[in-house]
């Protein structure tokens, strides 16, 4: 099957292509090679390479970066999801774009699953809502898949934290949001398999057991004997630009009868983080 993976310099964007069958003609683009938000690159560069599916994981994933540059966001999340998707029209592939927890409020005090209603809180939330929309506006043959607190992929809030905590430092954790902890090699190894079962429609794709932060970090600390300490945070008491929701967990109504092998608990994904991080070091 031939590919084409936008956002390939990304952390989900490097874990899928580390796994991704050698069988596969995969053509991936980073940020610098193609601008999503350009709709004449996106239109040039993609349709030509006939692809027989988009992976769409690029995006201005920074939620306070948004909530601070609101045209960015639209451009890079709505807009350019928009192209990606047109380009997919124009050349009769399918697309799997990954969208976020935070399309949710964070009120319903329970896992959201594919049937509740998005309400967004932030830019970022509310411009990832609008690429959904136009991904299914404009391509019948679609895969959404929501997903949230993706970490170990080196680079993100988790995987920085470990390494501090690894150097004895202390380090500070959220304890009054939560999410879907979701370690980025299991979301990966999900992606391909959920678009090749051609069952088009939206799906929840996460880690099974809600967490903040600091459960995630205390975790790390615990498992991997880290010499660091980690205090909890109020979200409150940080400032941070975009509100975010107070618990945006995930659970999913059609996995399990998609065949799709539910991604493994917590202190299971914890500890392979740490063994790549120790690795990696």
């Amino acid at each position: 099957m031939r590919l084409v993976v936008t956002g390939a310099g990304g952390g989900l964007g490097r874990a899928f292509l580390a796994q991704v069958p050698a069988h596969h003609d995969v053509h991936a683009f980073a940020h610098d090679a193609l601008d999503v938000g350009n709709h004449d690159a996106v239109m040039r560069t993609i349709p030509l390479l006939e692809p027989d599916a988009i992976l769409h994981l690029a995006a201005f994933t920074s939620v306070d970066g948004c909530e601070l540059d609101p045209a960015r966001a639209a451009r890079d999340n709505a807009l350019g999801t928009q192209h990606v998707a047109l380009a997919a029209r124009a050349c009769g592939a399918m697309l799997l774009h990954v969208s976020t927890d935070y399309v949710f409020d964070g009120t319903k005090g329970a896992p959201y699953d594919e049937l509740d209603e998005p309400a967004p809180l932030s830019v970022y939330g509310r411009s990832k809502l609008a690429a959904e929309r136009f991904v299914r506006d404009l391509l019948p043959e679609h895969v959404i898949v929501r997903t949230g607190y993706v970490f170990g992929a080196g680079d993100d809030y988790v995987s920085t934290a470990i390494d501090a905590l690894r150097r004895g430092e202390t380090i500070g954790g959220i304890r009054d949001q939560i999410g879907s902890p979701t370690f980025v090699q299991d979301l990966a190894a999900r992606i391909l398999p959920l678009l090749l079962i051609r069952r088009y429609g939206t799906y929840h794709v996460a880690g099974p057991e809600p967490a903040s932060w600091f459960e995630v970090l205390s975790l790390a600390r615990s498992v991997g004997a880290l010499a660091g300490a980690v205090e909890p945070q109020e979200a409150a008491a940080l400032a941070r630009p975009a509100p975010r929701p107070a618990d945006s967990s995930l659970a999913s109504v059609y996995l399990a009868e998609l065949g799709i092998e539910p991604l493994p608990a917590l202190d299971d994904a914890v500890a392979r983080s740490l063994a790549m991080g120790a690795s990696a070091a």
